[in-house]
């Protein structure tokens, strides 16, 4: 499963109550030791709501600061925000989860929300992973986190353990024309024996800030064999056109 199968997936009460749509998934890094990185982030709740703009930009947090003309706006939309613990889902079918009733039935209330606090770091995966920049060891851009793989065990809720990278993640989350386009040129640049996008163990990550910090070299990944095919089939064929050297200096 991929965090895109969650965004924008209906939220469905058992007994047929609308709760809205997944805007963000919540994670906390509690789950099981995994390569260097340490503990596996692990999703820990569902953002759901009618809306998803503030979500995104982070305004649905309190402490987060930003101009009042812009928050105050966004903080009222989205007053009827749920966080819906995972260990409500009963059922994921594709465009829609479907969660047990809360205590009183009308599916918004505190029964809903995860009852024991975070063990671990808590991120919510589509605002602070998502388009964060790929780094190896040298300083040398690796591509981006455009989706991510997220593992379903025989009980617990799902770890994450792949970032997914390059134009065959990046496809389905833009969907439509473009993102059959982009799936298409994927699909024929890429070898046949290999198949989906991209694919990074979480494993490989050692620090995660403003960017993902990778163990591994660029030259060793995955996202790194469309990249050369460009360099030598296109950029290569084009006159006075050199290689070039992908640092965060921008050389």
């Amino acid at each position: 499963m991929r965090l895109t199968d969650l965004l924008g997936a209906e939220v469905v009460a058992i007994d047929g109550t609308r709760l809205g749509k997944i805007h963000d998934v919540r994670l906390v890094q509690d789950g099981p030791p995994i390569g260097a990185w340490g503990a596996a982030f692990r999703v820990r709740s569902l953002l759901v709501g009618p809306r998803s703009v503030g979500v995104r930009l982070g305004f649905d947090r309190a402490g987060v600061r930003g101009p009042w003309i812009l928050k105050a706006p966004i903080v009222a939309w989205h007053r009827s925000l749920v966080e819906v613990a995972w260990e409500r889902v009963a059922a994921i079918t594709p465009g829609t989860i479907r969660v047990h009733d809360s205590a009183h039935g009308d599916g918004r209330d505190a029964s809903m929300t995860p009852r024991r606090p975070p063990a671990g770091r808590v991120l919510d995966a589509g605002l602070e992973l998502l388009d964060l920049q790929l780094v190896d060891p040298d300083g040398r851009f690796a591509g981006k986190v455009d989706d991510l793989e997220l593992t379903l065990g025989e009980e617990g809720p799902p770890v994450v353990t792949a970032i997914l990278a390059g134009p065959g993640a990046l496809a389905r989350r833009l969907g439509g024309g473009l993102g059959r386009w982009i799936a298409g040129i994927h699909r024929r640049l890429q070898d046949h024996d290999v198949e989906g996008p991209a694919r990074i163990s979480i494993g490989t990550m050692v620090r995660l800030d403003e960017e993902v910090h990778l163990a591994v070299s660029r030259h060793d990944l995955p996202t790194d064999a469309l990249e050369a095919w460009v360099r030598t089939r296109v950029i290569g064929k084009i006159p006075g056109a050199g290689p070039r050297v992908h640092d965060r200096s921008g050389k």
